[in-house]
């Protein structure tokens, strides 16, 4: 199994034409309104999480 796989695989995406944003921290279920450019694309955090976005790898 390889660790590459992009966090967001496991959650849904798209919701009736809304795209839909949960945050990238493990275990957090909370809406992720703070994007920052990563190796992935955009990664989205919660409030709580946002440093994890200034951290991640681009």
């Amino acid at each position: 199994m390889s660790d590459d796989t992009p966090p967001w695989e496991n959650k849904p995406a798209k919701q009736e034409a809304l795209y839909i944003h949960w945050c990238m921290h493990e275990g957090c279920k909370k809406w992720g309104g703070w994007g920052f450019n990563g190796r992935y694309g955009v990664e989205w955090f919660c409030f709580d999480h946002k440093e994890d976005g200034n951290k991640t790898v681009k």
